[in-house]
């Protein structure tokens, strides 16, 4: 089995994007650093909102190179011939038998986080916590009560941001 790996930047007061979706309050270093493991990736896994946005916000699909799978309610894809599939139907079940074949890396989408963490799916989870308060915005996680993890890194970057590395241990 495959390990499914995800990487986000945090708020201290813990948000991940504007109410807008926009992320100028994230360090460079820390935007290139995402856009590193996003390059390293074979294959990625996103909600319909970061879908959206990327497309939207980055002029087409970037990931043309990659297969990439979007958590949706509905098919909406304006990019079918990019290599990305919607999961509209019974989506934690075909991410676990992808999770067979493939490695994957989640790219934003606290509700997906969300939803693969109560599914036992996320094996690691690194998360840049900025030391900015972004005062509103999109939440990180939803509630997880039950999984333990355990860290297996945490350093400081520039600008003291900290990032901290954790591996799912189970759940109660």
């Amino acid at each position: 089995m495959e390990q499914i790996k995800a990487h986000i930047a945090v708020s201290l007061d813990g948000h991940t994007a504007t109410p807008d979706y926009e992320l100028d309050w994230m360090p460079r270093e820390v935007k290139e650093l995402a856009a590193r493991e996003h390059a390293a990736a074979s294959c990625l896994l996103m909600g319909a909102n970061t879908y959206n946005y990327i497309f939207e916000h980055w002029g087409g699909w970037p990931h043309k190179s990659k297969r990439s799978f979007v958590v949706s309610h509905y098919d909406t894809n304006v990019t079918p011939d990019c290599g990305v599939e919607f999961l509209t139907e019974e989506p934690l079940q075909r991410i676990y038998e992808l999770k067979q074949e493939t490695a994957m890396l989640v790219v934003g989408g606290g509700k997906l986080l969300t939803s693969l963490i109560k599914a036992g799916l996320l094996d690691s989870l690194t998360i840049y916590t900025v030391p900015v308060m972004a005062g509103n915005g999109i939440g990180f996680i939803g509630e997880t009560f039950g999984s333990h993890w355990k860290l297996s890194e945490s350093r400081v970057l520039d600008n003291g941001v900290v990032c901290s590395t954790y591996l799912f241990g189970g759940s109660v």
